[in-house]
């Protein structure tokens, strides 16, 4: 094969031969994506992170900037190698193998937040914060190249419709984890509720915040379920023959021309642009939810818990209201459509406290709750609630249609380079919001100052993408 041709990993024709092998095997590249999504979830937004914020570190506004800076680095290290990585895997081929590799590295990592203790007797807090952003970066890699598996695992055609199907259905399965965590270790000893136990199972302590560290151990099983269907039943794409040195060598030329020839691509480049702008955002977003859930309102434990499950049966009905989207609207018309509403809820959230709602209209926290329940008792709770869940709801579908219209636009054979450009764009930026939240937070003391930068991303990227071309309805 010639160096100045492009190695070209064909969709597996698999996938095409008939509808049985094409369900099997995007149900099972959804069934990945079901236990890979989780560790967003429990770890890194809701449950993990707000402990070691709140507890371990003790003080929600310090925990939220030391995040952040250690986002800061986790981003500058994927700028740097994601985008070879994709290139230089469309070079060789399938991408089973890397994500094989990166699941094995994860596991350990994961089992030893068991000992993340809130008197820091095991773990210490710069030990935890780096694990987490070790953890992070494998995430990242094994999302690139699970993204770049969805063509040949669903068909061109379906894309869009998978794209957002499977992000629904990994937020239903993250809701289960999370109503069995808080009917099994929460609820138990808070509420005396018929069915629900008299203590945590298993003699799980709940003063030791056991459930919280059982996190890391619980999603590493995930993990190895999700991997095992992957590597079962997903189409991969075939080997093209090239040894590991030259497609390392090959892969990195091609970032580099990929790069240089954006300026023959006006709508690829304005693409590039906008999704870079807005997925920043999300991805900081994506972040700090639960931290500043925490800080804000004050929530943690069983209340955190609960405001989580609900968020995530929100995200769910995201995933599928992208699916409708996409197949409506098309993926770009959906996106900008996303992401304003997304905006619009973020600036409302933002304007909520304990005793002010959406920044004008002063509550008094000692008023008669709403209702005689254990969590969402007052108008602020409520409405946080109401508007964070619909903000996520809003936000996975962008989400979705965004990795959907990423498959639709760029050639085939090259989705893995294109993907890791893409990373290359987005980690070139992703280090900057969270710094400018660390920055933020720090100097004005609040939360809700800090994350003001995102909501200036994702309008941003909802404008760039009025300029991009493409992202049509596509028949199936």
């Amino acid at each position: 094969m010639s160096e100045d041709v492009i190695a070209v990993s064909r969709p597996a024709t698999a996938a095409s031969s008939g509808s049985r092998a094409l369900t099997l095997s995007a149900w099972s590249w959804i069934g990945y994506e079901a236990t890979r999504i989780p560790y967003l979830v429990l770890l890194k937004i809701y449950i993990f992170a707000p402990y070691v914020s709140k507890v371990m570190i003790g003080d929600p506004v310090l925990g939220q900037t030391l995040f952040a800076r250690y986002g800061f680095v986790a981003g500058l290290v994927g700028a740097v190698t994601v985008p070879f990585l994709g290139a230089s895997l469309d070079r060789m081929g399938p991408r089973k193998p890397w994500i094989t590799a990166c699941i094995l590295i994860s596991l350990p990592l994961l089992v030893s937040l068991w000992w993340a203790k809130p008197d820091r007797s095991g773990l210490s807090v710069h030990a935890v914060l780096v694990i987490v952003m070790a953890l992070n970066l494998l995430f990242v890699y094994s999302e690139i190249l699970h993204n770049a598996m969805l063509g040949p695992a669903v068909g061109m055609s379906r894309v869009g419709r998978y794209s957002g199907v499977s992000l629904g259905v990994a937020n239903l399965v993250s809701v289960a984890i999370m109503t069995f965590l808080l009917w099994g270790f929460a609820l138990p000893g808070q509420l005396h509720w018929f069915g629900v136990p008299d203590e945590p199972l298993f003699g799980l302590s709940q003063a030791s915040h056991e459930m919280e560290r059982l996190i890391g151990p619980l999603i590493a099983a995930l993990a190895c379920a999700g991997l095992f269907m992957l590597l079962r039943f997903t189409v991969d794409a075939p080997a093209s023959g090239e040894t590991f040195s030259r497609a390392v060598r090959l892969g990195s030329r091609d970032v580099f021309a990929l790069i240089a020839g954006l300026r023959k691509q006006p709508d690829m480049l304005k693409f590039l642009i906008a999704r870079t702008l807005y997925a920043d955002g999300f991805h900081t977003l994506i972040i700090f939810e639960g931290i500043y859930a925490s800080g804000v309102m004050g929530w943690h434990g069983f209340k955190l818990l609960s405001f989580a499950v609900v968020k995530i049966a929100f995200a769910a009905l995201g995933g599928l209201l992208a699916a409708s989207l996409n197949a409506r609207l098309g993926t770009r018309r959906a996106i900008i459509l996303q992401i304003s509403i997304t905006v619009v809820l973020l600036v409302m959230v933002l304007g909520i406290t304990p005793d002010r709602m959406i920044f004008f209209w002063p509550h008094d926290p000692a008023a008669q709750p709403l209702w005689s329940g254990p969590v969402f008792r007052t108008l602020p709770e409520v409405a946080f609630m109401l508007l964070s869940g619909s903000m996520t709801a809003f936000a996975v579908a962008s989400i979705a249609s965004g990795r959907a219209m990423i498959i639709q636009i760029v050639p085939p054979m090259r989705v893995g380079s294109y993907f890791g450009l893409f990373g290359l764009t987005a980690s070139t930026t992703v280090w900057i919001a969270p710094m400018l939240v660390g920055i933020l937070t720090a100097r004005f003391q609040s939360q809700a100052v800090g994350l003001a930068p995102i909501a200036v991303l994702l309008t941003l990227g909802a404008i760039g993408m009025l300029f991009v071309k493409g992202g049509d309805r596509l028949e199936e």
